[in-house]
């Protein structure tokens, strides 16, 4: 079998595969913990695979074409956290930790993983790679002001160990991935380029298994209240990719860069909102956070189903 047959036909399974993996690091949460170790250099050589068909010459034209990025992260700090407020203070005002925990959801970085998804649905990486690069810049900034302003509450975020988690799994490996391209003038990503992709998919199931040990006590416990939560993050979740097919709508994109802006705009941080949860908010704020990592991995594998299938060359 050749490697684009394989990128196909996981291709096709990985929305069912998404939410089976999810179940199964739930049920079995220490047999997936095997895999937590392993995930910083899983997600490198993700990044890696991905990263191999980009040259510099991509990644300058951004700074030519900025719109993109500015409509997500417009969307991503000024348009998702006053919808998650709105939500937070008409659904949970008497309860102000959960309130705080889905605010603070929404006011977190875009996800480096939206960089492996995008990889898988065919979007622009360019855009991609500028857009966590520079959210990770503004996050020390833009994170602590959020909270003041909607939650407030005073906060500080350690802008080195951001910028050392994005260098280690991004800028890295993409870096590295378009030296070589650049090096074999893009012969070679040209040749292995479906074999790489095969590696972003299973990379990207490997992480979601590891993910799925971190949600798993709280989603056992099977409290009424806690499911009123989880469902009100799935539907913030689905707000996120409804304000990114709109965005795409207004800028006319195409194909890659709508799927750029679907992803950019729906996917979070997760890990960096929980440090920041845990440090400094109530247990109770953590939930949302966390749970949210349920969602954004099966509905990520949804979209890139729908994608897929149906998405056309031009979204007008």
């Amino acid at each position: 079998m050749n490697g684009r047959v394989l990128n196909r036909r996981i291709s096709k399974l990985l929305p069912f595969l998404v939410p089976i993996l999810i179940v199964l690091a739930v049920s079995f949460p220490h047999v997936a913990a095997h895999f937590v170790p392993y995930v910083t250099p899983i997600f490198f050589v993700m990044v890696f695979s991905g990263s191999f068909t980009l040259r510099f010459s991509d990644v300058a034209q951004v700074a030519h074409h900025p719109l993109p990025v500015l409509v997500v992260l417009l969307i991503v700090h000024i348009v998702m956290p006053l919808v998650a407020w709105g939500v937070a203070h008409l659904a949970f005002s008497h309860n102000p930790d959960i309130d705080a925990g889905i605010i603070l959801q929404f006011l977190i970085p875009t996800a480096s993983t939206g960089f492996a998804w995008i990889v898988i649905a065919g979007g622009n990486l360019p855009l991609a790679l500028v857009t966590v690069f520079l959210d990770t810049l503004l996050a020390p900034l833009l994170i602590p002001l959020g909270i003041k302003v909607l939650i407030g509450a005073s906060v500080s975020v350690n802008m080195w160990e951001l910028m050392q988690s994005v260098s280690l799994m991004i800028l890295i490996p993409s870096l590295l991935a378009m030296c070589c391209n650049e090096a074999t003038k893009g012969r070679v990503s040209s040749t292995i380029g479906p074999w790489l992709q095969v590696i972003v998919k299973c990379g990207v199931c490997i992480v979601i298994l590891a993910s799925g040990t971190k949600i798993a006590p709280l989603v056992r416990t099977f409290d009424p209240f806690l499911i009123v939560i989880a469902l009100t993050m799935c539907g913030l979740s689905l707000v996120g990719y409804l304000m990114g097919i709109v965005g795409a709508k207004i800028l006319r994109a195409d194909r890659e860069t709508a799927i750029f802006v679907l992803y950019g705009s729906a996917l979070r941080n997760i890990n960096a909102g929980a440090v920041i949860a845990v440090a400094y908010f109530p247990p109770a704020a953590v939930f949302p956070v966390v749970i949210s990592m349920l969602f954004q991995q099966a509905t990520a594998g949804a979209v890139a189903g729908i994608i897929e299938r149906r998405v056309p060359r031009r979204l007008s």
